[in-house]
């Protein structure tokens, strides 16, 4: 085997094995957030005040850390940073009472972590190019490690929160971040270098002026207008669903069963998404995510049962990878590779977040006046219009768009 070709499988095997640990840790404490906000006495706009200023921090910010992550040297570094402060920040969280504490933890750390998250998973897209070409690049097979992760803690975070608390759900959480800190330091410089040619050398776009390059193509933009209008990780749904779940009878030990197996289907899909793209287009699978998710919201508002929004809430997983991959290969495809984190931290965080704003403040009010079902119904409602601007994106595009 040629030495470059097993320098390659050992980078995607460090990759794979850092977004294991990374998603684990996350596993034990992210699904849990929104009980630990209620446990301590936050009423739901307090909840929704900390979801929606902590996003507006996520827009406000993750196109800057993109262009750095970018532009950097040394992009190990930034990593490192990342996720030391990732982690000090949401070991903190359990242990605080006070709102505006929380705010400024809790904010501190979305910031991190989503564009963090953003980053390392567009380097590692590339890193997988390399492996396959860069039509082709297997980024799911990578990348379900982290699902995989997920899954595997998610289950035991459920059962120890519901026992223990979130303290030691935290403890736990430790080791397995400084683990993947472990991860990140053996990994060799070539993953974090490799991709500063001349041609990246001599960029000198703004921030504002990878946003025109996204704003300038039209199917581009309608795309991930749509996607990100019902994105299940940012839409008012994600932050009252435990609750919900809760307020129907669900013990916390199956809402974090219902992570665990939702992350566990993510693993498939991550396996066969890029071959879903292959066979069916973006396009189609675009209006066929959103339809998807149009069905979900509806049948909870319809059938409000904990075991109908329990079954819903495990095929999250299908709504999100489809996303995730479909967002990750349109970047890449369409933006100039040196400026593709910076797009895509812009694309997954920056317009998400807007919508997640928007979303939560309906959603916050909604839950206070007229409980969590109504919630199903503002998030379908942004499915049909979401759809609007897929079908709006199919009408522009033209054949000489790789879509």
């Amino acid at each position: 085997m040629p030495a470059d070709e097993r320098a390659l499988r050992k980078n995607i095997l460090l990759f794979s094995l850092f977004f294991l640990l990374f998603f684990a840790g996350l596993g034990l404490m992210m699904p849990f957030l929104s009980l630990q906000f209620k446990a301590v006495g936050y009423n739901g706009v307090q909840i929704s005040l900390l979801n929606m200023l902590s996003a507006l921090a996520v827009i406000l910010t993750a196109p800057q850390y993109g262009l750095i992550f970018d532009r950097s040297k040394d992009k190990r570094l930034i990593l490192l940073i990342s996720l030391a402060i990732a982690t000090v920040t949401l070991f903190l969280i359990p242990y605080l009472r006070a709102f505006g504490a929380m705010l400024v933890i809790y904010t501190i750390n979305r910031v991190i972590i989503s564009s963090s998250i953003t980053a390392s998973e567009n380097l590692s897209y590339q890193v997988s190019a390399d492996k396959n070409g860069e039509e082709k690049a297997a980024f799911g097979s990578l990348r379900m490690w982290g699902s995989l992760g997920f899954a595997l803690t998610a289950l035991l975070g459920g059962k120890i929160f519901q026992d223990y608390g979130l303290l030691l759900n935290d403890q736990i959480f430790l080791g397995f971040m400084a683990a993947a800190f472990v991860v990140l330091l053996l990994m060799p410089e070539s993953i974090f270098r490799e991709r500063r040619t001349a041609e990246t050398i001599e960029t000198s776009l703004s921030t504002r002026g990878v946003i025109k390059l996204i704003a300038k193509d039209q199917y581009l933009l309608l795309t991930v207008v749509a996607l990100a209008l019902t994105d299940p990780l940012f839409d008012g749904v994600r932050s009252f669903e435990p609750i919900f779940m809760e307020e129907l009878g669900l013990p916390v030990s199956v809402i974090g069963l219902a992570a665990t197996l939702s992350a566990l289907l993510e693993v498939p899909m991550m396996l066969g998404a890029d071959r879903l793209i292959e066979r069916i287009g973006v396009q189609n699978l675009v209006i066929a995510i959103l339809s998807f998710d149009l069905t979900r919201r509806l049948l909870v508002w319809i059938f409000p049962s904990g075991w109908v929004v329990f079954a819903l809430n495990i095929m999250t997983a299908i709504s999100f990878t489809l996303r995730l991959i479909t967002t990750v290969h349109l970047i890449n495809l369409r933006i100039p590779k040196q400026y593709t984190t910076t797009a895509f931290t812009f694309v997954f965080n920056t317009m998400n977040g807007i919508m997640y704003i928007l979303s939560n403040a309906i959603s916050g009010v909604v839950y206070d006046t007229y409980g969590a079902r109504q919630i199903y119904l503002v998030s379908a409602t942004l499915c049909v219009i979401a759809l609007g601007c897929a079908l709006a994106a199919r009408h522009v595009s033209s054949e000489k768009e790789p879509v």
